[in-house]
């Protein structure tokens, strides 16, 4: 294992890689069962290409890469995968489209360092030819190829089924078939060791030391970068309600301590629902920072997005939260799907796909997220509210800050009201609610205005009746926008559950 320290390039030579060819068969590392059949892929997954001829790999791909470089961008876009009981749905439709000369993402690719590919769709997914085609145009590009996998193997009482335990075997398959490709692995990313391996508290957890975890990643590391001189190791965590910033700043020093080096990179995939995330993400890449660790955020959006559109301007409202309410660059920026959403990866012209926010994101990252100006804006966004009641912790705010994660509760079930105001008279287009309740059931709730345009009268002027569920979303447009409206009331005559709303939107007409 190298030390992370020291060395901040990546070189792959020619006659390093040549010795490990000479070294391995083409069919795997020593130690692989090579007999060993993929998971086939699932009936939806994008068609292989079987006219265009593949251009061949480089055999000897050399990808430079300044990990100083702030911020260090990394793109990992979800390819199709099989459905299961955990998944249940696939991944970016157009995923092989982004490897092809052509490939309408030029914009965003000049922005990007590093492409991440999941291990699972290395190990047993993709293909011979799709694994040759990526790797063959991310050489082409000159941009590194980093893979995430989990580094832990399952114990007979624990681990079974958890992320961050794929073993070893896993590790030196993903390896060889990357190899076999043509590539290398540049960027080695450990998926989840020390929350699933240590902090996670549920079925099949194992509890372990976290100094035991660490030992356990050298040894796997060892055995993947036999094929992969100059591989460099990072771990993406968990920053949840079981993890804090003390936990990772430990586990930085207990890696460190353990392995006489540092993870070369921590990347922190967040709970989006903590309140205070901003200030955590902070004090991790505060921490990252003095011990010579880049740490860096994943903008993502959420599993219950209904739509690209909806995912994407999650992503951006987080981008906007971090970098600019609170003014913090992180070392590195990682654009990730884990989601359902977005289905569509390009072209980077259109808005509404993966690409065209990373675009955006280096063109003006204040026109990312929610519309906050001109027709279509969203009024309702951080106005004032006033609440028949609130639960202790969840205030009428959190219904109108962007945020599907948090929410406004009332302390009892109906009858019960939130309204907003929108600090002056406007038109408005429309009024889009998302449903917090558990469980579902029927309901009623009656949408109620005021303002100048109304003679300054509370005024019913729609009802939604019917079988309502958590993260579902209501949509109300008048049949003409409605004018002169200061006041939104949304007063909840029937659930099953305690009043609540994730989310308000009131959109501005013409």
């Amino acid at each position: 294992m190298q030390n992370r320290q020291t060395p901040r390039l990546i070189s792959i030579a020619a006659i390093s890689l040549l010795l490990v060819m000479c070294i391995l068969p083409a069919s795997g590392l020593p130690g692989l069962n090579s007999s060993a059949s993929p998971t086939p892929a699932p009936a939806t997954r994008t068609p292989q290409p079987t006219e265009t001829p593949i251009p061949s790999p480089s055999p000897y791909p050399t990808v430079s890469l300044d990990l100083n470089q702030r911020p260090l961008v990394w793109f990992a876009p979800l390819p199709p995968l099989p459905r299961n009981q955990w998944r249940e749905y696939s991944g970016s439709q157009d995923f092989m489209a982004l490897f092809t000369q052509d490939a309408p993402w030029t914009n965003a690719a000049s922005h990007i360092q590093v492409f991440q590919l999941p291990g699972e769709w290395v190990a047993s997914v993709a293909s011979d030819v799709e694994l040759r085609q990526v790797v063959a145009d991310l050489n082409r590009r000159g941009l590194a190829l980093a893979v995430e996998t989990g580094a832990l193997t399952p114990g007979p009482t624990c681990g079974q089924g958890l992320e961050g335990f794929d073993g070893i075997d896993t590790g030196r398959k993903i390896a060889a078939r990357i190899l076999k490709a043509g590539g290398v692995i540049n960027l080695l990313v450990l998926d989840k060791p020390y929350y699933f391996g240590s902090l996670y508290a549920g079925s099949q957890a194992c509890k372990w030391e976290a100094s035991k975890i660490a030992s356990d990643i050298a040894q796997f590391v060892q055995a993947v970068g036999i094929a992969s001189p100059g591989m460099v190791t990072g771990d993406t965590e968990a920053l949840t309600g079981l993890a804090y910033e003390k936990d990772y700043q430990a586990w930085l020093d207990t890696y460190r301590q353990v392995n006489g080096v540092n993870l070369g990179f921590l990347h922190l995939e967040v709970d989006w629902s903590r309140p205070t995330w901003p200030d955590s993400v902070k004090a991790v890449q505060s921490y990252g920072q003095q011990v010579g660790v880049p740490v860096g955020i994943i903008y993502s959006g959420d599993a219950v997005d209904q739509s690209d559109a909806a995912w994407l301007t999650n992503a951006g409202e987080r981008i906007r939260k971090y970098e600019l309410d609170s003014g913090v660059q992180p070392a590195q920026v990682i654009f990730q799907s884990r989601n359902d959403k977005p289905d569509f990866l390009l072209p980077e012209t259109r808005p509404g796909t993966f690409t065209a926010l990373i675009d955006a994101y280096f063109k003006d990252k204040s026109a990312l997220g929610i519309q906050r100006t001109g027709p279509g804006a969203n009024l309702a966004l951080g106005r004032p509210v006033k609440v028949s009641g609130s639960l202790s912790g969840q205030p009428g705010a959190y219904a109108v800050d962007a945020d599907p994660n948090t929410w406004w509760s009332a302390p009892r079930g109906p009858v019960e009201w939130i309204e907003i105001d929108l600090g002056a008279p406007y038109t408005i287009q429309a009024v889009n609610l998302l449903v917090s309740q558990f469980p579902p059931g029927k309901s009623i709730h009656k949408i109620i205005v005021k303002g100048p345009g109304n003679n300054n009268t509370y005024t019913a002027v729609y009802t939604f009746t019917g079988v309502t569920a958590d993260g579902q979303r209501l949509s109300f447009t008048p049949a003409q926008p409605l004018k002169g409206i200061q006041f939104v009331r949304i007063q909840t005559l029937l659930s099953p559950a305690w009043v609540a709303w994730r989310e308000i939107e009131v959109i501005a007409g013409q």
